[in-house]
């Protein structure tokens, strides 16, 4: 949950891991792993007024702050929430703690730089939350799960951006997780609801016009993932489907699967970033050789965009519109003819076809027939691409 959803992500859960400056006696185990997990994390300096704690699982987080100093491209970020409460803090066992319900309040975030930005989010909350302490010697499993949230539910209210001297209101955000807290297996989901982009922002997002000639003086987005996560040994399975919907425009979706992930990669790259430094690739790669690439698929849903977008661009060309849809297949399996794969290009031309025909739907998917592994991937003759092609199990399917 990264790009994107760690935007939001910092906005609600990490509203509750903001490290202390008080003594760690002051904070209970659960609240003080916290802590410590959101510090490797965030990589920032922290403070807090205080906490306080009526014995019988319950604690409050009062004015905590977060700074993390701005470094060379990086830019610097702060965070504050007036607030933070704890309900029925409870021991599970193995280092493994877990908070029945989270309250935040009057959160704040503040990105500098030259595209910096700015967050509020007045109230949010996670439910079910598991909370694991790193101990002395982690292993990458543990490593894994003591910097990964585990909610069974996170919700905000309303979301306001600021960026650009324009502001952008969120409705909320809400995520759900069925799993293990143990290993962290399961299934989750985000939901990132109605990101509405007034006018006058779009206008400096699109500036040549585009989008206004195309009738969407605003945009209405909404951002979902879906996935699940499988922990087998030392290794971990992961996959995910995201969408961004552009309410009555158009909605594009990206999905893969991955099998075989050494959590020895996650740990390396966790200590990278929590020392500060740039991961080494080069030592990383031979470890990756046999992931392996189950499938991927990417998806464009076409809500109005086509039929608005065809009579502009076939004025541009100088043609008629019937003329212009009619065309883009066969200059698509002309373009496919350097692929060597005569079976794909034919299939290619006929969805295409069959897409600007009547626009709804256009899937590109990759279904291997056996999962391919990174060293499978690179060992394939650029200079064979059809083969390549077939290895891929590719497929262009439309309206389906």
């Amino acid at each position: 949950m990264r790009t994107f959803h760690t935007l939001f992500a910092l906005a609600l859960i990490t509203a509750t891991a903001l490290p202390g400056l008080a003594q760690a006696a002051d904070a209970p185990p659960a609240v003080q792993a916290f802590l410590d997990n959101l510090e490797r994390q965030m990589s920032g300096k922290h403070a807090y007024e205080g906490i306080t704690t009526d014995g019988n699982g319950n604690a409050t987080i009062t004015n905590l702050t977060l700074a993390v100093p701005a470094d060379g491209a990086s830019p610097g970020l702060n965070l504050k929430v007036g607030e933070v409460t704890f309900s029925g803090i409870s021991e599970q066992g193995q280092a493994l703690y877990q908070v029945e319900k989270a309250n935040f309040s009057n959160l704040s975030m503040e990105v500098s730089g030259a595209d910096g930005f700015s967050i509020s989010v007045p109230q949010s909350s996670a439910e079910g939350w598991y909370i694991r302490a790193l101990g002395e010697n982690p292993t990458p499993v543990d490593q894994l799960l003591a910097t990964s949230s585990f909610a069974r539910k996170i919700s905000s209210g309303q979301i306001n951006l600021n960026a650009g001297g324009q502001s952008i209101a969120v409705d909320g955000v809400q995520s759900t997780w069925d799993g293990d807290p143990n290993t962290g297996a399961g299934t989750f989901s985000i939901n990132v609801n109605n990101i509405a982009i007034p006018e006058a922002a779009l206008a400096l997002m699109d500036q040549g016009g585009m989008l206004k000639q195309l009738g969407y003086t605003s945009l209405n987005l909404d951002f979902t993932t879906t996935g699940d996560m499988k922990l087998t040994g030392d290794k971990v399975s992961y996959r995910f489907d995201v969408g961004i919907n552009g309410r009555d425009i158009a909605k594009l979706s990206l999905g893969a699967s991955f099998a075989d992930i050494p959590l020895a990669v996650y740990a390396q790259l966790l200590s990278a970033h929590t020392e500060g430094k740039e991961p080494d690739y080069a030592a990383l790669l031979p470890q990756m050789q046999q992931v392996l690439l189950n499938g991927a698929s990417l998806r464009f849903e076409d809500q109005s965009l086509v039929n608005r977008l065809m009579p502009m661009a076939a004025a541009i060309n100088g043609m008629d519109e019937n003329t212009l849809r009619a065309s883009i297949g066969p200059m698509l399996q002309l373009a496919l003819v350097q692929f060597q794969n005569e079976a794909f290009a034919q299939q290619a031309m006929a969805a295409v076809n069959a897409f600007f025909a009547n626009p709804k739907s256009l899937t590109i998917t990759a279904k291997p027939a056996a999962s391919l592994s990174v060293a499978q991937l690179s060992a394939m003759d650029p200079n064979k691409p059809g083969e390549a092609i077939t290895k891929l199990g590719l497929t262009v399917t439309a309206n389906d």
